[in-house]
């Protein structure tokens, strides 16, 4: 009985040793996000991944999504060198100049990557130092969402042009003798001006307020659609408290049915589905142009993407097997059927789905037909002394500036003087934010 102890007791610690042994052959990749709209779809995906790449390679992915604190969270881990393998981060250039981050060059099993979406890179996005650090994952569209219900009480079309948004806007806040009103804009959003005012007016007048061409700033061009926006507010069909409503309170009152037209992102598909549930049908449409017969695409810029922390240097082969499968068609296909991200591959991915129950709307916000990867802005790198544009067009729209055209020229002799003193100092490479091809990228398919 001894020996046959001895013998089990030995046995035993030999399977702990296999055991200690297996588990010292995985490899943990840590992975931060703070994306939460996605995390279910992602979750499955990496847990599918474990199962099958990951167990064969000796991976293990562990995924963990933080709330609203996570970017002051991620500085003090990456700072303090204890910082993820994988995560999301919004100071690319920073970690990189910091040597925080690593650059895919370097890791010869991220070249078709690389290659795969340099067309959609570009120097301020995830290139830093004349190095790749990140390559885009997916776009935030944006457009305009009209109550089905509302517009056919009143007997409106759909608009198509600011002319056409207004009047539709003036009519329902009349027939409905102000218990309705006829667009929303939630300035308490601290995006408001770039997706409802700034890349809004792009489809008009063929660019931003930057010049990709000329390499030039030009606010001026903003001026039509501001005194369109003001329309709104003069004519009293503007939705009340606009100056410090946020956007989930705008999407309330839209899904209230007191709104008939409201600025939306691509997630509102599921906002209107789950947390605002709307009892009638809405359509998205494109922001409205100045002229139906001159528009062209509407610009959208790159979503923040992930970059490779210093810890993974040692085993940058498997971060690599893993960053491969998660830009890969079967997981942009897996979020866009669940309708949570729009890939920035565009109809490349959207053409291979087969789901039946997509809803029309998230269609319309995946057609990249209708939008225009535009290049960045210098906007970061540059001293700025006083009011910035997003205050002076803030001031616009609420009344304390009404010389429209006087602000929008200040900005561009203030905004253009402080970009010729970056290139001056070497802050900013003028070249790095032309883009030649952007007058055909932004080129309209009709």
């Amino acid at each position: 009985m001894k020996k046959l102890s001895a013998l089990l007791l030995a046995f035993a610690m030999m399977l702990t040793m296999l055991s200690v042994a297996s588990a010292d052959d995985v490899q943990v990749i840590r992975m931060w996000s703070n994306d939460q709209h996605d995390q279910s779809v992602i979750k499955e995906k990496i847990e599918a991944f474990n199962a099958t790449i990951g167990k064969e390679n000796g991976i293990a992915v562990e995924y963990t999504v933080y709330g609203s604190d996570y970017y002051s969270t991620l500085d003090v881990a990456v700072t303090s060198k204890e910082g993820p393998d994988i995560f999301k981060c919004n100071k690319i250039g920073n970690y990189a100049e910091a040597g925080y981050i690593l650059p895919w060059e370097e890791i010869p099993a991220l070249s078709t990557l690389v290659e795969r979406f340099s067309s959609y890179n570009a120097p301020g996005y995830g290139e830093f130092f004349s190095q790749t650090y990140s390559v885009p994952i997916r776009v935030t569209t944006y457009g305009i969402a009209c109550n089905n219900q509302i517009f056919e009480e009143n007997n409106l079309e759909l608009p198509k042009t600011w002319a056409e948004m207004e009047e539709a806007a003036r009519v329902i806040t009349q027939n409905s003798r102000g218990r309705k009103y006829g667009y929303a804009l939630a300035m308490g959003y601290g995006s408001y001006h770039y997706f409802y005012v700034t890349l809004a007016n792009g489809a008009s007048v063929g660019d931003e307020y930057f010049n990709h061409t000329t390499g030039r700033y030009d606010f001026t061009s903003l001026s039509g659609f501001l005194k369109h926006v003001r329309t709104f507010i003069d004519d009293g069909s503007m939705f009340p408290g606009y100056e410090s409503m946020n956007g989930d309170t705008a999407r309330a009152q839209f899904s209230a049915g007191n709104i008939g037209m409201i600025g939306v992102m691509s997630s509102d598909v599921t906002t209107f589905k789950n947390q605002f549930p709307c009892d009638f049908e809405w359509t998205m449409i494109p922001y409205p142009v100045a002229d139906a017969e001159h528009y062209y695409k509407e610009p959208v810029g790159v979503s923040m993407s992930y970059v490779i922390g210093e810890a993974a240097k040692n085993y940058t082969d498997k971060v690599a097997l893993f960053l491969n499968y998660l830009y890969s068609d079967e997981v942009f296909l897996a979020t866009s059927d669940a309708q949570v991200d729009i890939s920035i591959l565009g109809n490349e991915i959207t053409s291979q789905s087969t789901a039946t129950d997509i809803d029309q709307n998230w269609l319309r916000f995946s057609d990249m037909d209708t939008f225009c990867i535009k290049y960045p802005n210098p906007d970061s790198n540059l001293f700025i002394e006083g009011d910035t544009y997003q205050d002076v067009i803030s001031k616009i729209l609420t009344g304390i500036e009404p010389d429209i055209d006087g602000a929008l020229k200040a900005l561009d002799e203030k905004y253009n003087a402080a970009l010729d003193a970056a290139v001056a100092n070497g802050k900013v490479v003028l070249s790095d934010y032309i883009d030649p091809d952007i007058a055909e990228k932004m080129q309209p398919v009709k």
